[in-house]
């Protein structure tokens, strides 16, 4: 028996469930756990989630970060954890999460081990459970998410060194689960250990089928200790005492009552020195003391673990409580890039399985939580971007205005005859020729590079191994072509100029895109583009993730200086436009100077052109405009100057440099060979 969907999701904890929900409704999203829902360890998470609360904390943060984890992280990764932890918190609260909240209903921070500073959210001492739950009562509203309980997955579906989907097993039935996609979000490891805060069904499913395909693992060895885990002498799963209790007070003590460390040290460290203590008191614990928290605020911020040590028969209130070290956190894992991508394409993986360098050799308390969604999310909108990569061009636009333009170019390279090719092949052979990838890049145009040959052969076959949107590298195999050698021979210069110019707009689009992609501004082309080749050209930024402005000059109306100029004013220019043109939808304008502005928002215009303004210029502008239009900025933008102006708060950025200075992706057709056929 097998199945079909969209996305196949292997987990249901925080990054799984989070990932599902990121995804666009329209996809079908099948979503399996080896257990019940509530026995992830995203259930199990106590202190909190980081957040990025201002930038007057993004550099403490980011070192706090560093420093916790030995200086081994990647330091893109974790800035992209940081600035993008506004938006997950966004999500969350929308989804119904309920952090605490001081008496005027602003959000409260705490704070734990290696933090400069109360940067944590928190709800009590449940905070995974909190989020999670949330999470997946959405996820049971969405009606295109399934999840399937006590199902675990035991094979991925592999072909052609791509995932295709997975092989699980649900008690005594087996069965394929085909997806286009597939997301690991299997948890930890802790179930190999004997000491675990971890559930024991979280094995390390994933990581052994990452070594079986060859997958990439990073840090396998990267395995934390929490320091404090409630002593008892069972073999069960051991009970967290969170990190928090630290950070709001509570003491560690040896056999005798002496303090021996900094509570507020990384875990690593804190956890040393307890093992040391142990050794040197011969005692198979020491003792928190959790009473100068207070009675108050340990009912109010702690009830579970209180409750839990009630339990045990200890009041926390009134003695200390025995605490011992704990396998608790894997930092290592599959390897991924900063989008959850593995070395085999159509895998993801997420959440703790997942290794996106964040943590380095040990992790900062509470980073687990804002990882695991930050780059779920960053995963589900990696496999957005190829869903909703731009259509191909339909027969109509083919026939009536890229087809005359193709033909036009192939004149261009054959007037009367390929005189080498004729030279060479007097008669008819099938052959049949390889596309190469010679760089990385976003292929772009592929329905142009075949339209080419099928301009001139309608017998021409290519089958392609990409898709327009694709991520290509070095050497890859995109396609192979086969028809009349000849054919194959004449048209192979015109198909790859076409194929390689606007791959390379597509690649230096999403470069530009990448850098805007954690704010809403839409990243907008301009007409600076080839004479007869805007069709393609404009075609080639919407697949590397941009939007098209006006196509040509019937599309809307814009009013640049020069129109400014024969009106005689702004204020004219707008009123001419409205009465000669009343049904267009938006006027914009194009200014330069801050009367402009003023002008403009006073004439009504629609949309207001920043162009070539200073920082200073475009600051007052923007507060001026204060909403009144849809604001453009222009003039010059490229990769490496956006970052001054995207974080100000305008609807759109205009780049001419998408089409007008992005080079070309390098391709080649290689390896062409006869083959049986016809003559």
């Amino acid at each position: 028996m097998s199945k079909k969907t969209d996305v196949l999701i292997v987990g249901t904890g925080c990054s799984g469930l989070y990932c599902a929900l990121k995804l666009p409704g329209n996809l079908n999203i099948h979503m399996i756990t080896k257990s019940c829902i509530e026995e992830s360890d995203s259930f199990l998470a106590q202190g909190g989630i980081c957040m990025f609360k201002d930038e007057s904390d993004y550099h403490a943060f980011f070192k706090d970060t560093l420093r916790a984890g030995h200086y081994e992280n990647n330091p893109l990764s974790v800035e992209l954890m940081i600035r993008s932890s506004r938006a997950v918190l966004d999500d969350l609260l929308l989804y119904g999460t309920d952090f605490a909240r001081d008496e005027e209903g602003n959000l409260k921070y705490t704070r734990e081990g290696a933090h400069s500073t109360n940067r944590i959210l928190y709800h009590e001492d449940i905070t995974g459970k909190e989020i999670t739950s949330k999470l997946y009562a959405e996820a049971k509203t969405r009606k295109n998410i399934t999840i399937e309980k006590y199902v675990t997955l035991t094979d991925l579906i592999v072909k052609n060194g791509k995932c295709v989907g997975g092989k699980v097993r649900k008690g005594d039935e087996e069965y394929d689960i085909y997806a286009d996609f597939v997301v690991l979000a299997t948890g930890g490891i802790g179930g190999k250990y004997k000491n675990s805060t971890n559930y024991r069904h979280l094995t390390g499913d994933a990581i052994d089928l990452a070594k079986k395909y060859s997958i990439e693992t990073e840090h396998l060895d990267y395995v934390q200790i929490h320091p404090t885990t409630f002593y008892s002498d069972d073999n069960e799963r051991r009970f967290l005492i969170s990190e928090s209790v630290r950070g709001e007070g509570a003491l560690l003590y040896d056999k005798n009552g002496n303090r021996f460390v900094n509570e507020l040290l990384p875990r690593d460290v804190v956890s040393e020195a307890i093992k040391k203590q142990m050794e040197k008191d011969g005692t198979d614990y020491v003792l928190e003391d959790l009473r100068p928290i207070g009675e108050k605020e340990l009912k109010e911020h702690f009830p579970n673990i209180v409750q839990y040590c009630l339990d045990k028969g200890y009041d926390v209130t009134k003695e200390c409580i025995p605490v011992v070290p704990a396998q608790h956190y894997f930092m290592g894992g599959i390897k991924v890039n900063e989008n959850s991508k593995t070395s085999m394409p159509n895998l993801y993986a997420v959440g703790e399985t997942a290794c996106n360098g964040v943590h380095g050799k040990n992790r900062l308390a509470s980073n687990s939580l804002l990882e695991s969604l930050v780059f779920a999310k960053r995963a589900a909108k990696d496999m957005t971007r190829k869903y909703e990569a731009p259509s191909m061009f339909d027969k109509t636009t083919l026939k009536l205005n890229v087809d005359p333009l193709i033909l036009s170019a192939l004149r261009e390279d054959i007037t009367s005859e390929d005189v080498s090719t004729c030279s060479v092949m007097r008669t008819a052979q099938l052959g049949e020729v390889e596309l190469i990838c010679k760089e990385n890049g976003i292929i772009a145009g592929l329905q142009i590079f075949e339209r080419t040959f099928k301009l001139l052969d309608e017998d021409v076959d290519v089958h392609f191994f990409a898709h327009d949107g694709d991520e290509v590298h070095k050497g890859e195999l995109l396609a192979k072509v086969t028809g009349d050698m000849r054919t194959l021979l004449e048209g192979e210069r015109t198909a790859l100029n076409y194929l390689q110019r606007m791959s390379g707009i597509a690649t230096y689009t999403r470069k530009v895109a990448d850098l805007l992609e954690d704010t809403d501004i839409k990243l907008l082309d301009t007409r600076k583009t080839t004479p007869n080749n805007r069709i393609f050209e404009k075609y080639a930024v919407k697949v590397g993730g941009g939007s098209n402005h006006r196509y040509n000059l019937t599309d809307g109306v814009l009013l640049k200086d020069n129109h400014i100029g024969a009106a005689g004013s702004v204020t004219k220019a707008v009123q001419m436009a409205r009465d000669y043109a009343p049904s267009v939808r938006k006027i914009e304008v194009e200014v330069e100077t801050f009367d402009m502005v003023q002008e403009a928002v006073a004439a009504g215009a629609d949309i207001i052109m920043l162009d070539n303004m200073s920082t200073e210029l475009l600051k007052q502008s923007i507060d001026y405009i204060d909403k009144r239009a849809e604001i453009e900025i222009s003039g010059n933008v490229t990769a490496e100057n956006i970052n001054r102006v995207k974080d100000m708060g305008v609807d759109f950025i205009s780049s001419g440099a998408l089409t007008h200075s992005a080079k070309i992706l390098d391709l080649s057709l290689k390896n062409l060979h006869a083959i049986n056929g016809r003559d």
